[in-house]
């Protein structure tokens, strides 16, 4: 009996045994699998373009530009507003890195910050007013990476209110604006954040495994505001700039031309990219006139009737980096963005 009971023993321990051993190199070979995947995925997504630098922000790389055409247009358009005494601000907004060398580590060259670093040199040289906001970043000692999100290569809704703060700040200075700094203090709006509330524009090209849910941050100000909205003569909120208080979204703030009637002066156009979704609304906060375009989905005709019909302070080119350069690529979504004349 103690024979059976011994040999019955030994049996379970062993079997015990055997059953942990192939859970364990189970497991083993399917972290293995697993990483060989990711990195099969990883090499895929780089020839697309797409590259996970560091705390897995998704960035993309620019190539290099002699922003010779960006220069051109930026001279006849301020040439132009010569004539009416309109200032000129071109504002040059952050990309998800500061350093180009971020993808020195996968072999890949970007030149998107060098890029802007010649073109806002070649504006200062012949006194075109410049703004970069990498600059200001740097100043503050701000994260580059809390100003945007993983999955997606906007910035942020507070990032775009800190932009905004800073060329209202700008236009204090060039065109004698006077607005009241006091209305960008954090103090005086609600910040509503939702945990992992959405995948962005980068983070849907791939794999939903490769990626965490960015937060999203809904700002409004806390203080009484008072639009007009064109073609409408209601006057509304800034609430009416926004699609849906629970949206989580890039584009759930809209840029709209306006007229603020709580502030008595300044008239300002925006050439804005698919960023000032989350500026122009906060700018409009410090001017009594704002209007924006689009140069993608418009036209130099359209501009030049923009301009011929207002009077405009100030006009205000502002872009991310990424931009410059983009009129050398026929089939980029962006190669309309700094044609202001024909």
């Amino acid at each position: 009996m103690k024979t059976a009971r011994y040999i019955k023993y030994t049996a379970s321990i062993a079997f015990l045994l055997l059953v942990n051993l192939y859970f364990y190199f189970s497991s083993a070979f399917t972290r293995v699998g697993g990483y060989v995947i990711y990195g099969l995925l990883k090499n895929y997504y780089n020839d697309c373009g797409i590259y996970f630098i560091d705390n897995d922000y998704i960035a993309s790389p620019s190539r290099a530009a002699d922003c010779d055409y960006e220069f051109s247009q930026l001279m006849q358009l301020k040439n132009r507003l010569d004539e009416t005494d309109t200032a000129l601000l071109y504002v040059n907004k952050p990309t998800k890195y500061l350093d180009d060398r971020v993808f020195d580590r996968f072999f890949v060259e970007s030149r998107c910050n060098a890029n802007a670093d010649k073109l806002l040199e070649r504006l200062d040289d012949v006194g075109i007013y410049t703004l970069d906001l990498r600059r200001c970043i740097k100043d503050e000692n701000l994260n580059i990476y809390d100003m945007f999100y993983k999955t997606d290569h906007h910035w942020t809704v507070p990032a775009g209110k800190w932009g905004a703060q800073k060329t209202a700040e700008k236009l204090n200075d060039i065109i004698g604006l006077s607005a009241d700094m006091s209305i960008y203090d954090d103090k005086n709006y609600d910040f509503k954040t939702t945990k992992n509330a959405w995948v962005g524009e980068q983070g849907r090209k791939v794999s939903e495994n490769d990626i965490t849910k960015d937060d999203y941050t809904l700002v409004t100000p806390r203080f009484e505001t008072d639009y007009t909205f064109s073609p409408a003569e209601e006057h509304l909120g800034f609430d009416h700039f926004i699609d849906d208080p629970d949206k989580c979204d890039h584009y759930n703030y809209k840029m709209i031309g306006c007229v603020n009637n709580n502030v008595k002066s300044g008239s300002i156009l925006m050439l804005c990219d698919s960023y000032d979704a989350v500026t122009e609304p906060f700018l409009s906060l410090a001017v009594h006139k704002t209007d924006c375009i689009v140069m993608r989905d418009s036209s130099a005709e359209m501009l030049r009737a923009k301009l011929a019909h207002n009077k405009y302070d100030a006009v205000i080119v502002c872009y991310a980096p990424f931009m410059i350069g983009a009129h050398d690529d026929p089939d980029s979504d962006n190669y309309k963005m700094f044609r202001f004349t024909q």
